[in-house]
């Protein structure tokens, strides 16, 4: 099963900050551990701390990371750089 999203989709589906911050990340390489277990994709993402994130292959904003902003509703560079990366 592939991906349903683009990196089109990605970049004006997210607020520029989010985006600009993602792929810094990527670019930086701190997503280790990427993993495609058919459905979802699974990573490991070093931020500040080293966030584990849980990524559906149908929508990039549904998933689930280690980070404060997760708890809050809100969608995270981590998720997005994972969606990237994949």
């Amino acid at each position: 099963m592939e991906s349903k999203y683009t990196l089109d989709k990605i970049k004006f589906g997210v607020d520029s900050g989010t985006w600009e911050k993602a792929i810094n990340l990527y670019e930086s390489g701190k997503v280790t551990n990427f993993q495609d277990t058919g459905f979802t994709y699974v990573a490991k993402v070093q931020g500040t701390n080293l966030y584990e994130v849980v990524l559906s292959k149908d929508k990039y904003t549904s998933g689930n990371c280690t980070c404060y902003l997760v708890q809050n509703d809100t969608l995270c560079k981590h998720m997005v750089v994972v969606a990237i990366y994949s």
